[in-house]
């Protein structure tokens, strides 16, 4: 009996280990399952705040260029206290997830910093706070502080200002100095046996630089050669390798110390106004103080009669302009900018008396804010509009003055050459004619439209056409448009050449030779005087740079 109660007792012993052993791996088992869905719960939750923040990091870069770009096109003061001035900016993904961003400054004026090539550039420190929700989990949000210092560089503070790609490729000699400055790719190389010379410390692309055309990628021979920052005496190392060099961000540096810099460097977009700026009811015309629409001109909003408030003659319309690029006779309003200065040959003996003078009855209707805006809207289907500027050499007030128009722009004869004021000219196309220009030439052969040494001393901003394969839109070299035999004729330019948009009426392909033309003695150069930012054309377009500072988390 006892042994077989000692039997029961260690079956009953071994039950009670058996259903310990069970109460303990359902316990483990338990522990280790709650553990699991914890770790996969804090996963999901890393997962939910990791995509939340870089949503809101890319609320700020929104913001960041909404802000910029809201400056550049006049929305808003360059130096305001708050963007928006109420609310905020909202960005809205694919994914349905938004952020939401306000801009404020971080001190309450601006700073003038000299860069070391001795151009003003204008900066001020705003801070971002950009809030993001997760798009699935509402409670899930992020919120994101941004410091970033609005810089701005006047566009004429460059020789040369490309929102796209820039193509500099002469076929003869070419030296120019001043910034040069691309949105997008720059393409340097000239021809055999010539020399392009880029004499300037600051030669930035925001995507590559490549030494060949862009129309059909060969390399001409030629030399480019470019400045080495801080060099003394100068030294002008050859391009001889470009971005497509695996150590060109290392090379690019050691060869010319800081000239030569493209986006692998942290070269950024510079925001820039759009054309439709330059569009009737756009900011230009809005703002100009004379107004010039189909040959009628207001100043001030009232419209003012040739003969009695401004000289016979001051305004006229032509239709005697061939264009043999364009293939089109123009439709032009002709603006005698003397005698919209006041001046007029009273007594009919070549001498233009001042306004009050002589028995000159005539006051002075240059623009009283320096801006002129000017647009035809009549041009027929077998022609194109154009306004033409004549009788420009004395600009006849004191700060200067800026003309713009939606159409392609024409300067005939030298322009701003006695007294040199602050001017630029803003069209579609920038057409440059000689003083010898006639045109009752201008539809028959090249050898009829000889052209003569003129001068132009302007700040440009046109319109470009894009190269395509096969087709290239002439460079740099022939931004301004020519349209006469300028063989040996020197063609000299101080100013700033900018390009911010494709033409949107002045599309003809570039061609050379007869019968459109052929090439000048270039020489062009930068107007230093754009360089502190304080004797700049009424109306200078700002180029917006963000460069992002300190940043933090909540």
């Amino acid at each position: 009996m006892s042994s077989q109660r000692g039997q029961v007792s260690e079956q009953g012993q071994m039950i009670v280990l058996a259903y310990m052993g069970i109460f303990v791996l359902t316990v483990l088992g338990a522990s280790v399952l709650n553990s699991s869905f914890s770790v996969s719960r804090h996963s999901q939750i890393d997962q939910l705040q990791s995509d939340v923040f870089y949503v809101a990091e890319g609320g700020v870069e929104d913001a960041s260029a909404k802000f910029a770009q809201a400056i550049a096109n006049f929305q808003v003061d360059s130096n305001t206290p708050r963007y928006p001035a109420v609310g905020s900016l909202v960005t809205t993904f694919a994914s349905g997830a938004t952020a939401n961003s306000v801009v404020t400054e971080a001190e309450a004026a601006p700073r003038t910093i000299v860069d070391p090539d001795g151009v003003s550039v204008f900066t001020k420190n705003y801070e971002i706070v950009t809030t993001a929700q997760h798009p699935t989990n509402p409670a899930v949000t992020a919120t994101i502080h941004q410091v970033v210092s609005r810089r701005i560089i006047y566009t004429f503070q460059h020789a040369v200002f490309y929102d796209n790609d820039l193509e500099w490729l002469p076929g003869a000699n070419m030296t120019l100095m001043g910034r040069v400055h691309s949105n997008n790719d720059i393409y340097l190389a000239t021809e055999a046996n010539k020399t392009l010379t880029v004499d300037s410390e600051y030669l930035r692309a925001v995507g590559s630089l490549l030494h060949r055309r862009k129309d059909n990628a060969s390399v001409p021979s030629g030399i480019v050669e470019i400045k080495k920052a801080g060099s003394s005496p100068e030294l002008f190392p050859v391009l001889t390798f470009d971005s497509t060099s695996g150590s060109w961000a290392a090379d690019s540096q050691t060869t010319w110390a800081g000239t030569v810099q493209t986006g692998v460097h942290g070269v950024t977009k510079r925001a820039v106004p759009v054309v439709g700026s330059t569009n009737p009811g756009g900011f230009y015309d809005t703002n100009a103080d004379v107004q010039i629409v189909d040959g009628v001109i207001k100043k001030g909003g009232v419209v003012l009669v040739q003969g009695t408030d401004i000289p016979a003659g001051t305004i006229t319309t032509s239709t005697t302009l061939y264009n043999n690029r364009e293939g089109k006779t123009v439709k032009t309003t002709d603006v005698d900018l003397r005698k919209l200065g006041g001046y007029v040959d009273v007594n009919g003996d070549g001498v233009f008396e001042a306004p009050g003078t002589g028995g000159n009855p005539f006051t002075n209707k240059l623009p009283a804010n320096g801006l002129l805006y000017a647009t035809r809207t009549d041009a027929t289907s077998g022609q194109q509009p154009g306004i033409r500027l004549r009788n420009g050499a004395t600009i006849y007030r004191t700060g200067g003055l800026t003309v713009v128009s939606n159409d392609p722009v024409y300067i005939q004869g030298d322009y701003n050459t006695v007294a040199k004021k602050p001017a630029a000219v803003i069209g579609d196309a920038m057409n440059l004619l000689s003083s010898n220009w006639n045109d009752s030439n201008s539809a028959g052969a090249l050898s009829g439209r000889t052209a003569n040494s003129t001068t132009f001393n302007a700040a440009f901003i046109a319109g470009i056409k894009t190269t395509t394969s096969g087709s290239y839109n002439g460079g740099l070299e022939n931004y301004p448009r020519l349209h006469e035999n300028w063989s040996s004729k020197q063609l000299t330019i101080t100013g700033s050449f900018v390009s911010l948009w494709n033409s949107q009426i002045a599309i003809g392909n570039w061609t050379y030779g007869a019968p459109y033309y052929t090439a000048p003695v270039r020489i062009w150069s930068y107007d230093t005087a754009f360089s502190s930012g304080t004797q700049l054309p009424p109306f200078t377009p700002f180029a917006v740079e963000m460069k992002r500072g300190a940043w933090w988390k909540e």
